[in-house]
């Protein structure tokens, strides 16, 4: 994290001691486009908020990020966030990576492995979703004690950045189909407690369970670069929580009779009190569960989890929010 970033987030745990939960709010439930402009450039999200946003109490809030080559937009109607949030009373952000102007190359996170047209742009993605934090804050009655994030692909690789990067600022980070870049590895200190929830496939081509080359052999303007492997990734983030070495590991009951089974991964006794959870996919490619891949070389669905309901129930159980 840079020196820009470091002092961003000071000035969020400032802005965050001095907030007053009981200000007015002046956004109605509903999707808002919103940006802000860093470094010369227009950044930009959808905020959706809920209902329980007309009680003007600060509200938890959710950011999910993207793939390669995807938007917010995208992940908003796909995913099937929204009804959650409107349920639970949180807010959900979705923010669009940085596209270069005048160029065919896909929008991708700065997620740390070095490869992706962002960081050759010298794009500070976690610069930017920390200011987008803190711009949320100053528009609506913000919990900064209750910040999520999740991403897939290249979003969930952005999303263990963030968690190695931005202490103070997330209360947790879910990344789907993801591994921790290799280049970012060693220096990757997370601030416990940190609830920490993967979802990965065990025959994902793109994002290989045991680490390596991403999308090894396959040609499809993917960054490339290295991730470690989905058991050094979920144990940093144990060990940092204070949580036993080796995880629970339980075989869930299967609800879909396609090949697939779901190994849920509890790492236990963690004494920052966070929860760690990982799940893996046995059989599945790199995909949303139980959505279908978007690209032919994606590997099978499974229909044995719901990513989206898996995080939501993580992070936002039906009482949290009351």
């Amino acid at each position: 994290m840079n020196a820009t970033t470091t002092l961003l987030v000071l000035l969020f745990m400032l802005l965050s001691a001095c907030a007053r939960p009981d200000r007015a709010t002046s956004l109605r439930p509903g999707n808002h486009e919103m940006s802000v402009t860093l470094d010369e450039r227009t950044r930009s999200w959808i905020l959706h908020a809920p209902p329980a946003v007309n009680r003007g109490e600060p509200l938890p809030l959710l950011i999910v990020l993207h793939g390669g080559g995807g938007s917010g937009r995208k992940m908003q109607r796909a995913l099937g966030f929204d009804a959650y949030a409107n349920e639970r009373g949180f807010y959900v952000a979705y923010p669009d990576a940085y596209q270069p102007p005048n160029t065919r190359e896909n929008a991708h996170w700065n997620d740390g492995r070095g490869t992706e047209v962002s960081a050759l742009y010298g794009v500070d993605d976690a610069q930017f979703l920390v200011e987008m934090v803190a711009e949320i804050g100053r528009q609506t009655p913000l919990d900064t004690s209750r910040v999520y994030v999740t991403g897939a692909s290249n979003g969930g690789m952005m999303s263990y950045r963030l968690g190695c990067e931005t202490q103070g600022v997330f209360a947790g980070i879910a990344p789907v189909i993801a591994n921790i870049p290799e280049p970012i590895f060693n220096d990757c200190v997370p601030q416990a407690p940190l609830a920490f929830l993967a979802i990965n496939g065990s025959a994902d081509a793109l994002i290989p369970l045991a680490g390596g080359e991403v999308c090894e052999g396959i040609r499809l303007g993917c960054a490339g670069g290295r991730v470690v492997s989905q058991a050094e990734s979920a144990s940093l983030f144990a060990a940092a929580n204070g949580c036993a070495v080796n995880p629970q590991r339980t075989t869930l009951t299967p609800e879909a009779a396609d090949g697939t089974s779901v190994e849920k991964q509890t790492y236990i006794n963690c004494q920052s009190g966070a929860q760690v959870v990982a799940y893996v996919v046995e059989g599945g490619g790199h995909t949303w569960p139980p959505l279908p891949g978007l690209l032919p070389v994606a590997g099978p669905p499974s229909g044995n989890l719901d990513a989206t309901q898996a995080i939501a129930d993580f992070f936002f159980r039906l009482n949290s929010a009351e």
